[in-house]
């Protein structure tokens, strides 16, 4: 076909709809994909339009795009977000010396106390109501587990683990961001309700030197909890706004 020899297509009584808080300019392209008269959609691989039968009258170009002010809002939410994940990350460090040095105290107790203890699998987390649980694979009896919960329970390691746990969740979901997606540990789900299955602290604090402490979380969360939030979704980009879509007008 010889394009110099089509007619040109005037706009001037072309109508365009255009949304006053959308900035994008991209546009909805009759020469990729057509519609009957019943405006049934006809694949580009079916019948390429014909150019010379156009009529601007007949042509509606719809533009939808991304809101300035909301981007501009959902940058301001991810500072945010950014600013909340480096204070926990340098928080769970400051916690987890402060809780493995209180926990070595304990330990040492139970040591001293019930040293047999020592050598029966056993752990213990905390869970949403900030109550000590311990954790077990049958290897100890409804005693070990009164007295152990009964040591643990001390006051001050009780209170700085319920801080910890707060700062470890924090850290994932701030990770995470709004976006709810992350490829590092935002993209696993830890929850108040889930934490005392996930993290577990004996395991954590005697791998953990401190400043190690998000790594040593890191591996405990690829080990035991899911990662739902490691691929981008359409809402997540509808949600944004990062999504430009066109659609012809009836």
């Amino acid at each position: 076909m010889d394009i110099n020899a089509l007619p040109t297509i005037s706009t001037n009584s072309a109508k365009f709809l255009t949304d006053k808080q959308d900035s994008s300019d991209v546009l909805y392209s009759a020469t990729n994909s057509t519609y009957d008269t019943n405006n049934s959609f006809i694949s580009p691989k079916e019948k390429q339009p014909d150019l010379q039968v156009l009529s601007p009258d007949e042509m509606t170009v719809e533009i939808i795009g991304y809101n300035p002010k909301g981007f501009l809002a959902a940058q301001e939410k991810r500072s945010h977000e950014a600013t909340q994940a480096l204070d926990s990350y340098i928080q769970n460090i400051v916690l987890s010396k402060t809780t493995k040095d209180q926990f070595s105290q304990v330990s040492n107790d139970i040591a001293q106390e019930r040293p047999e203890l020592l050598n029966k699998n056993w752990d213990f987390s905390i869970n949403a109501r900030n109550d000590i649980v311990v954790l077990h694979n049958g290897d100890l009896t409804d005693e070990d587990i009164s007295w152990l919960h009964d040591r643990l329970q001390d006051a001050g390691l009780k209170e700085t683990l319920s801080e910890l746990k707060s700062s470890m969740i924090i850290l994932v979901e701030s990770e995470r961001g709004s976006d709810m997606y992350s490829t590092n540990l935002g993209r696993y789900d830890l929850t108040e309700a889930n934490f005392d299955r996930i993290v577990h602290f004996s395991e954590f604090l005697n791998s953990t030197n401190g400043e190690d402490a998000n790594q040593i979380l890191t591996s405990q969360l690829t080990l035991r909890a899911n990662d739902p939030y490691k691929n981008p979704t359409y809402e997540y980009l509808m949600l944004n706004e990062h999504l430009t879509n066109t659609k012809p007008t009836p």
